[in-house]
């Protein structure tokens, strides 16, 4: 064991240890603790770079987040901190995913124990979450925070979000931590996780997690039977929906019916509204889009169910719409390249096995689900939850793989 090994495994148990808390706490401390303890990772001298074999799926990647960068020129927002949230944080989670997923011996072991009380609990935390409304949440905005409600509706509404922000993490993580422990030989282990997730996912009115949780089952289920043509399948489909949202998105608004528009929640009938006013803003700008975090400056008042409501609420909740935005045709076509390639490469493979395409499946479409339903493309600390969970899925890879 070198001296290297154990300073990323030791730095990997703090990560999973720390991870648990910064869950609890809306998972925005994600991010940051993911960026610091990859720069600690980083390999300094020139030697440790020689032998890496970059994929050819980087280049369309790399082009992509320049790409991102660039287009910052021609934003109407003037604050430039996304750019290196966004431009060196993605490099750096998958830093860490792959310098702690290639972890072997002891460290392995413990890091993969640490991401299993992690993932447990988690899921117990927000098990009793479920069972008491919230209440500990609720407790902690208002006597430790102190913040002041006008109503107690208002007050569920943060503690839901915040519980349903802490779920998500865990959506990610459950596939490759119930298969890791079905895989190391502890079966009922694996099954109390997946029904912890599953609780967790259609609690606190966050009804993404659950199509996250539903969808990703499916789908790794299906990867257990069909393990190399639903990699493909998989990433071949995130990036057909990344290049053809703008064009299917008010195709299929204009073909409800206004008798299922009206019974809706408001909720979803505003999430309806912002896309197709996403749409018609993308189409003002498609090749090169309005530039980084232009989805900002870039709302306006609309009118849903009777109620005048922001237009676009810092981004269009669907970060394939947020993309063409964005980044245009150009930046669409560079990730959706970028992923074709990746899956690509994933399904030849050989060392990869049934279960490891499972877990990458399960990841890779409960990621989807969450950023096209929900979540901006570039919120950071979903991104490093993505990277803790590739990390759990290095830990399934065959014992003969490079």
């Amino acid at each position: 064991m070198t001296r290297s090994e154990a300073k990323v495994g030791i730095v990997g148990c703090i990560v999973f240890a720390l991870a648990y808390p910064s869950a609890v706490a809306s998972s925005l401390l994600i991010a940051p603790l993911m960026a610091f303890t990859a720069l600690i990772m980083l390999p300094l001298w020139p030697h440790s770079w020689r032998d890496v074999r970059w994929p050819w799926a980087s280049i369309p990647l790399a082009l992509f987040l320049a790409w991102v960068g660039i287009s910052f020129l021609w934003s109407p927002h003037d604050d430039p901190q996304q750019i290196p949230k966004t431009v060196l944080g993605i490099p750096l989670y998958i830093l860490f995913a792959v310098r702690v997923g290639m972890l072997e011996g002891r460290w392995r072991s413990r890091v993969e124990a640490m991401l299993i009380f992690t993932v447990f609990a988690l899921g117990l935390f927000l098990f009793a979450e479920t069972l008491t409304g919230g209440s500990g949440t609720a407790s902690f905005k208002t006597t430790v925070e102190g913040v002041n409600y006008a109503r107690h509706s208002d007050l569920m509404i943060d503690v839901n979000r915040s519980l349903g922000h802490a779920a998500a993490p865990l959506v990610l993580l459950a596939g490759p931590a119930v298969f890791l422990a079905w895989y190391k030989g502890g079966p009922l282990i694996g099954i109390v996780l997946g029904l912890l997730t599953l609780v967790a996912a259609f609690s606190f009115e966050t009804q993404v997690n659950a199509a996250a949780y539903v969808i990703a089952a499916i789908a790794a289920g299906l990867a257990l039977r069909f393990p190399r043509p639903m990699l493909a399948v998989t990433f071949g489909g995130i990036a057909g929906a990344v290049v053809t949202m703008p064009l299917i998105v008010p195709g299929i608004l204009n073909s409800l019916p206004p008798s299922v528009v009206e019974s809706i929640p408001l909720s979803w009938a505003w999430r309806l509204e912002i896309w197709a006013f996403a749409s018609e803003l993308i189409y003002q700008a498609p090749w090169f889009g309005h530039g980084l975090d232009a989805s900002r400056p870039l709302s306006a008042t609309i009118e849903v169910a009777g109620r005048e409501l922001e237009g676009l609420p810092l981004h269009p909740h669907n970060s394939a719409l947020q993309i063409w935005l964005e980044t245009g045709l150009v930046g669409a076509l560079l990730l959706g390249g970028a992923l074709v390639a990746l899956g690509e490469q994933l399904s030849l493979n050989k060392f990869i096995g049934r279960i490891q395409c499972a877990a990458i499946v399960w990841v890779a479409v409960s990621y989807a689900v969450l950023l096209i339903f929900s979540y901006g493309a570039w919120q950071e600390w979903h991104q490093g939850a993505v990277a803790l969970a590739a990390s759990a899925v290095f830990f399934l890879r065959a014992k003969n793989s490079a």
